[in-house]
Formats: C-alpha cells, sequence, structure tokens
C-alpha cells in the first residue's frame, strides 16, 4: 500500500490519499487493521484541525476588540497577534524603542571587548528577554524575508557590511522590533484618541 501512497512527508496529503483507498478490496489482515487505525488517526487530525479553526477565529475577535492592527504586518498571523499583546502588555511601560528590545531579546550584544575604541562589528545571539516574543519576531523576519522588499534589503545591507547570515538576521529582527513596538503605541494612541463611547473595551 505504500507505494501507492503520495511520496510525501505530508500528513494531510497522505490522509487523503488514504481516504481513495477501496475498503472493500481484498487484503491481508495486517493492511486492514492499518487502514482502521490510519482512519482513526484522520478523524483526529480533522477533529483538531476544527478545534485550531475555532481558536483562531475566537483570537481574531479578541484582537480587533482590543484594537490591534499587528496582523497587518507582514509575517505576523493572528495566534502571533495574540500572543504579542499578551506577552508585552501595554507598550508605554517601556522608555523607548531599545528599551522594547531588551525586553524581547533583540538588543544587539557585543561579540568582543577587543575591537579598538570605535562601535562594535561582530555582535552576539541575545539570549536574554521574553522568548515568546522573540520567536514571534524571527517567524515574522523569515516570512518577510521571503516576500518583503524591505526586509530583503534590509539584511542584504547587513551582508553586504560584513555580518554573516545570522548576524543580519538579527539586525532584520531588530528593526522589526521598531516596527512592532511603533505599531502597537500607535494602536494605543487612536484607542485613546477615540471618543468614549466608541472606544473599544481593554480585554482582560
Amino acid at each position: 500500500m505504500r507505494e501507492l501512497l503520495p511520496a510525501t512527508t505530508d500528513v494531510k496529503a497522505r490522509l487523503a490519499a488514504l481516504a481513495r483507498w477501496d475498503r472493500d478490496a481484498h487484503m491481508d489482515a495486517p493492511t486492514r487493521l492499518r487502514l482502521q487505525l490510519l482512519d482513526a488517526y484522520a478523524k483526529e487530525v480533522a477533529g483538531l484541525d476544527a478545534k485550531e479553526n475555532q481558536a483562531v477565529k475566537e483570537l481574531d475577535r479578541l484582537t480587533k476588540a482590543a484594537g490591534s492592527s499587528l496582523d497587518d504586518l507582514c509575517g505576523i498571523s493572528t495566534r502571533s497577534q495574540a500572543e504579542l499583546l499578551v506577552e508585552v502588555g501595554d507598550p508605554r511601560r517601556f522608555a523607548g524603542e531599545g528599551s522594547f528590545a531588551r525586553f524581547n531579546g533583540t538588543a544587539p550584544i557585543p561579540a568582543s571587548s577587543a575591537e579598538g575604541d570605535g562601535e562594535p562589528v561582530r555582535y552576539r545571539l541575545n539570549r536574554g528577554g521574553n522568548r515568546r516574543a522573540n520567536a514571534v519576531l524571527h517567524i515574522m523576519a523569515v516570512t518577510q524575508l521571503a516576500h518583503d522588499q524591505r526586509a530583503r534589503r534590509i539584511f542584504d545591507d547587513a551582508r553586504h557590511r560584513g555580518h554573516s547570515k545570522k548576524e543580519a538576521m538579527r539586525v532584520l529582527k531588530r528593526h522589526l522590533s521598531d516596527v512592532v513596538y511603533r505599531r502597537m503605541l500607535a494602536d494605543l494612541e487612536r484607542r485613546l484618541a477615540a471618543p468614549p463611547n466608541t472606544q473599544v473595551k481593554q480585554v482582560a
């Protein structure tokens, strides 16, 4: 049976091929048992997909109620937007973009103190900060590299200045940290400026 299924690691594609398998065809007992187990797995996957879709719809409703427009930014999904709102809270608690970058772990850390009196040339990975927020920014950076020309220019410019690929990615993430911070402040200011009877309620 395996050779008749798609040569792919995609589970859903395999389950779709499985659904077309003739259950009335003659087959040995081990194959029939295997099909029964896979049918049960297919139902579980469909159930999990339905729950996931429902959860995303509810998150979308809650983030809109909070007045967030973060999901308008390339690379931020509904789930990522909700993650940032929960982890960051009120963006006014940060003194500025640098403070926010230190919070989310994108603030650069010099790799060596022996580069002279000028600005450091090499930077190392910052393992501090909020790792959930950092993960959202990483996914955002990867997505924008594939779909956003400005992000690609920032990355390529860092490479031309002598940064490695990993360092260039950190440069991009630091830039995106500023973008997210400014967007969160703008959302908050718009929310506060709205007339009292039209202000969205803060989601607990």
